[in-house]
């Protein structure tokens, strides 16, 4: 047994964070000081008095009915658009969802198209599924479809189908930018022409500082039969819980609610599903997520303005409207793996975009997170990356 004082385990152990001491702008991860504790107990509280006997049990292999109904009806303030049960799916989060998706759409040796950039950890999941991957530029309206266009014509004359195309269109990882409305409606119309599947990993969309996002893909596809929507309460309540969703059309719901994953493990996470669904039913969901938007929005805010302070005049950086990211542009002599090296040895971590490239590239730009640093470390930080970039940019 251990000790009766013994300490607490890091709860990030294993997650890269840099040294200790260490200013690290590496991790997207919540402000754990923003999880409501309070309400989750009580939520935790009544579900076991009132229904535990059923929260603890097996769920269907869809998820629990009200989380679901809760979404849908989400769905509908949000965006206006109304949907059914039968396009509404839990997760084990995000992940499990695109892992899903994987197995249901894809097969080893697809053909899968990506932003470039784009999440490291995706590309990193499509890998392990033998996939081949295809990268499209992004610029600072978002995906760029011409070259969508360019793509897929080229795949056809080679007889190829993309599996489908995974974008992240609001405040992307890593880049921070949204995709514009005409882009959107412009991507879909693609899609439609070419009959490729869009998934959408749009896990950052409610956190929004400044005016709404455009439409969500989703709700501007006006047959419902062509994007796939990836969403997370990790994000928006607490990255813990593991627990996610997708909105499709009926058929890819089938497809992943037949599962031989979902048959065998009972629903994804039915007793977590419960407490949050009474967590969102008694109100707290919105108020929420207005409080994390003022958090993130005012660490952005103190970043923006201590990269204007501090950074040479020779950088420049996206100016997210929303999400945890800015991504810094390196100029052509400087390298971004180099550059975090040299960071990283005077106290400062943050990671370079050659990682978030499927097929190359990203070694002129940096992703800084700003969600979980300190907000009081954030000036410090910069100024210590900024003095880096000069010297390796004098060397």
């Amino acid at each position: 047994m251990p000790a009766k004082n013994a300490p607490l385990l890091d709860p990030l152990s294993g997650v890269q964070s840099g040294r200790p001491g260490t200013i690290s702008f590496v991790l997207g991860l919540p402000d754990p000081a923003t999880f409501p504790l309070a309400e989750l107990e009580q939520a935790t509280r009544l579900t076991l008095a009132q229904t535990g006997e059923i929260a603890l049990q097996y769920a269907p292999e869809q998820g629990y009915g009200r989380l679901i109904d809760f979404l849908i009806d989400k769905w509908r303030a949000d965006e206006g658009a109304a949907i059914t049960r039968a396009n509404v799916t839990i997760t084990l989060g995000s992940t499990d969802a695109v892992n899903l998706l994987c197995r249901a759409l894809g097969h080893p040796g697809s053909v899968v198209l990506v932003e470039a950039p784009s999440y490291r950890d995706t590309l990193h999941l499509f890998r392990d599924h033998g996939f081949r991957l295809v990268q499209l530029p992004v610029d600072d309206q978002g995906l760029q479809v011409d070259a969508l266009r360019d793509s897929l014509d080229g795949l056809e004359s080679e007889g190829v189908k993309p599996s489908f195309l995974y974008t992240i269109p609001s405040f992307q990882n890593p880049s921070g930018v949204t995709l514009s409305l005409a882009r959107r409606r412009e991507l879909l119309a693609a899609a439609r022409e070419h009959d490729l599947l869009v998934v959408a990993d749009d896990v950052y969309r409610d956190l929004c500082f400044e005016a709404d996002p455009p439409p969500a893909l989703g709700a501007l596809d006006p047959t419902g039969e062509r994007v796939i929507t990836v969403g997370s309460f990790s994000k928006i309540l607490a990255a813990g819980l593991r627990l996610g969703w997708v909105i499709a059309p009926p058929a890819v719901i089938d497809r992943l609610v037949s599962s031989g994953v979902r048959a065998m493990g009972g629903g994804a996470n039915p007793f977590v599903s419960h407490v949050v669904a009474r967590f969102c039913a008694q109100g707290h969901l919105q108020s929420h997520i207005a409080h994390l938007c003022e958090v993130y929005r005012r660490r952005r805010d103190v970043m923006l303005r201590a990269l204007e302070s501090h950074m040479p005049e020779f950088i420049s950086w996206s100016r997210p409207a929303g999400g945890y990211f800015i991504w810094l542009n390196l100029p052509s002599l400087l390298s971004a793996d180099r550059v975090a090296r040299a960071a990283d040895e005077a106290g400062i971590n943050c990671l370079s975009g050659t990682g978030f490239y499927a097929r190359g590239g990203g070694d002129d730009h940096l992703r800084l997170a700003f969600s979980y640093v300190p907000i009081s470390k954030i000036e410090e930080g910069v100024v210590l990356l900024a003095q880096v970039i000069a010297r390796q940019h004098s060397s």
